[in-house]
């Protein structure tokens, strides 16, 4: 599992939002960004897009753009759903993710 592979940065994502969610604030936008998970704008557009789509997360919007393709809004509202959790504590690959990552506070500088 490399450090940019999607269950990877999946699981660092819904994590960061699991935690914000626990501690009663809202995602970072300095935080939650392609920078932060060290895999390019595109990639992470498309992985919020992704969990998006599927249920795990809310509050993100999506817009298309002429020359930028499609651009990321919202990241402030971002939050983790019900599905969300229920994924980041049932699937496989995310227990696999947590047995190499462990707490968010581990891997995300300065918590």
């Amino acid at each position: 599992m490399g450090n940019n592979d999607f269950f990877t940065v999946t699981y660092k994502i819904l994590s960061y939002l699991k935690y914000c969610y626990e501690n009663g604030i809202n995602p970072d936008p300095n935080i939650l960004n392609a920078d932060t998970f060290n895999i390019s704008k595109v990639q992470f557009g498309r992985t919020l897009q992704m969990l998006s789509e599927h249920g795990y997360i809310s509050g993100v919007r999506f817009t298309q753009a002429k020359t930028e393709g499609t651009v990321v809004g919202g990241l402030h509202n971002t939050s983790i759903t019900v599905e969300g959790l229920q994924y980041l504590a049932e699937n496989s690959m995310m227990k696999k993710a947590y047995r190499i990552f462990k707490e968010v506070r581990d891997w995300l500088p300065g918590f």
